[in-house]
């Protein structure tokens, strides 16, 4: 059929068409469904985000600002900490191995328990001998702690010369690693004058042995056996004798201390001997030596003073 110039049957599909869109069950409500499944944001939720966002910005803004006119500030914590770290190093293990060995020995001692306070003392002084075998470091007040404990220990029981043996001899495991910790001063490095003995040199009494006196500053006995005398000591062992001994630098062998006066003088891996005789130490300086002392209150005092690396004493 014809309708105004068009099939009947266009016109019918416009009219549904348009009905169908206008139906309740049409497009419309298809949308409201999608539209009702996604809920409104509550205007107070709207408001909080909106003051959180205002926020982050703000924050940004100052922190960009902020870097802009003090572009160092931020850094300046971390290099402050790391300069403090730099300062501040942290303890070696062994060093509060020894300290606190012998914070337990002293603790022993006055308790009355001198076993426990010898074995405490025995186990930091072997702590320190393989420090000294592995060449670890120590700061000087490393050795100025110990000593300080060492005196405090002894003090707790002073009248008992066991745990006074064992001390002394902590103290000389001191010395010897105080003596591998130090070098040797650039004269000696390359003497000017060399002199090499390979027998023990002769000081007669009331002499003075000195550069002049045997051609060289460096007295050289490394070719001599350890335990052989670079310098024969006096045979009173006493400052009677007037013996001297001035501005040299002796190596290799052993030398006995006693009835000396020592002036200006480096030991450079020499075993030291002092066998409890009156002794004068004045600039005197031992490099990688070892330390064989006499017991007791003297050689206590000897070791005690080159572990805190003083090279001047007196032991009238």
């Amino acid at each position: 059929m014809i309708y105004n110039g068009r099939p009947r049957r266009e016109r019918c599909g416009a009219n549904m068409a348009r009905d169908i869109w206008n139906m309740p069950s049409g497009r419309n409500r298809r949308w409201g469904r999608r539209e009702s499944l996604a809920p409104r944001m509550p205007l107070w939720a709207r408001y909080i985000v909106w003051i959180l966002l205002l926020a982050v910005g703000g924050t940004l803004v100052w922190e960009g600002t902020a870097r802009l006119l003090h572009p160092a500030r931020k850094s300046a914590p971390q290099e402050i900490s790391a300069a403090v770290g730099a300062r501040q190093p942290a303890t070696p293990s062994w060093q509060r191995d020894v300290a606190s060995s012998l914070e337990a020995a002293m603790h022993e001692a006055g308790a009355g328990n001198i076993t426990q306070a010898e074995v405490g003392i025995d186990r930091a002084a072997a702590i320190v001998t393989a420090a000294k075998v592995r060449s670890q470091i120590a700061p000087p007040d490393f050795f100025d702690g110990v000593i300080t404990q060492l005196d405090r220990t002894v003090a707790a029981a002073p009248e008992n010369p066991r745990l006074t043996e064992h001390a002394t001899l902590m103290r000389i495991e001191l010395a010897q690693l105080r003596s591998a910790l130090e070098s040797a001063p650039a004269e000696t490095r390359i003497p000017s004058k060399k002199v090499a003995i390979n027998s023990p040199h002769s000081v007669a009494r009331d002499s003075t042995l000195d550069p002049a006196s045997i051609g060289g500053n460096f007295l050289d006995a490394t070719l001599m056996p350890s335990s052989a005398e670079i310098l024969e000591p006096p045979f009173s062992r006493s400052f009677v004798d007037n013996v001297r001994v001035e501005n040299l630098t002796l190596a290799g062998a052993a030398q006995t201390l006693d009835g000396i006066h020592w002036r200006n003088v480096t030991f450079i891996g020499t075993r030291l001997r002092y066998q409890g005789g009156e002794v004068n130490l004045h600039s005197v300086r031992f490099v990688r030596c070892t330390f064989g002392f006499a017991n007791g209150d003297r050689g206590a005092r000897l070791a005690t003073a080159v572990a805190l690396g003083q090279s001047s004493i007196v032991i009238p």
